[in-house]
């Protein structure tokens, strides 16, 4: 006989559907206003995180004017090199914000200016690049030399950051650009050589005096203006002796001596509190060639030689 079987539909109960009316649609709400105002942000406290007591976070920089931005990167600069060139007990701290802005700007300085005295010469024609040379070399040896050193100084455990002797040794170059400065100025106001007369091919010079074969008096030893001048030197006499002023060499040599030495007491000062005193005399040595060579190139390039 057949059997009852429960129905699986949920009709067959016999209980009528109800069926669900749709959601009504509600269009989006314009947000209007000001957002630009001071915006809290709740921490995970509860309590609003005031962000404006942190460095960099409480006002931005991205509208002034390019002329602020200059001028305070200017004081940042010049401040961070006062506190390397005359060292205090911050200047560690001052140089933890490390920038490599600083350097290429005094670097940049020196290698201009003995440009501009090496192109002072009266070059020929086949030196006419010597101070593009000159401009090149010294930037490289700056750059290159200051990587060898900051290298040296962490190969010896020294707790400073690569960029951070970078940036000490680029700030240190500023007494060897006032030393270049005061160089140049010896060099227009005392000339490192001078020319004098001497006695020409017909001159004749016995304790009395020099004369030349026309009986005309020569003035050896008046002082000329080089190979070129025929009007200071009198009768047979010519422009053809050439002095080295001892002044001149000796206030360049006291300058540039003074300068690397500033610059070696602002950096091995720094240098000092971060390699182990054990290591400091292998640390100084590069650092000393590095600051050798740079009063070197000062020299030779502001000397009219």
């Amino acid at each position: 006989r057949p059997s009852k079987m429960a129905s699986s539909d949920p009709n067959s109960s016999g209980a009528p559907m109800v069926q669900a009316e749709p959601v009504p649609y509600t269009p989006p709400t314009e947000i209007t206003g000001n957002i630009s105002g001071n915006m809290n942000t709740h921490s995970s406290s509860g309590g609003a995180a005031d962000f404006s007591s942190q460095p960099g976070l409480a006002e931005t920089t991205l509208d002034e004017p390019v002329m602020d931005t200059v001028k305070r990167d200017l004081r940042m600069v010049w401040t961070k090199m006062m506190k390397v060139v005359v060292p205090s007990p911050d200047t560690k701290d001052e140089l933890r914000n490390w920038d490599l802005w600083g350097p290429l700007f005094l670097c940049l300085i020196l290698a201009i200016l003995l440009s501009i005295d090496e192109s002072g010469h009266a070059a020929a024609k086949e030196s006419k690049d010597r101070p593009a040379v000159v401009f090149s070399s010294l930037l490289l040896i700056v750059w290159i030399g200051a990587i060898v050193v900051t290298v040296n100084a962490k190969l010896l455990g020294g707790n400073v950051s690569f960029f951070q002797n970078i940036c000490l040794l680029g700030y240190c170059v500023a007494p060897m650009i006032a030393a270049t400065g005061v160089c140049m100025f010896v060099r227009i106001a005392i000339p490192d050589t001078y020319y004098s007369c001497g006695p020409g091919p017909h001159t004749l010079c016995d304790a009395g005096g020099c004369v030349d074969t026309a009986n005309a008096t020569v003035n050896v030893g008046a002082v000329c203006n080089g190979w070129k001048d025929y009007e200071s030197c009198i009768g047979d006499g010519r422009c053809n002796k050439v002095h080295t002023n001892v002044i001149n060499i000796v206030i360049r040599l006291a300058t540039t001596g003074a300068g690397m030495f500033w610059s070696l007491r602002s950096s091995l000062g720094f240098l000092s509190e971060v390699v182990e005193e054990k290591r400091r005399a292998l640390a100084a040595y590069p650092v000393c060639l590095f600051f050798a060579a740079i009063a070197w190139m000062v020299l030779l390039r502001t000397s009219s030689a």
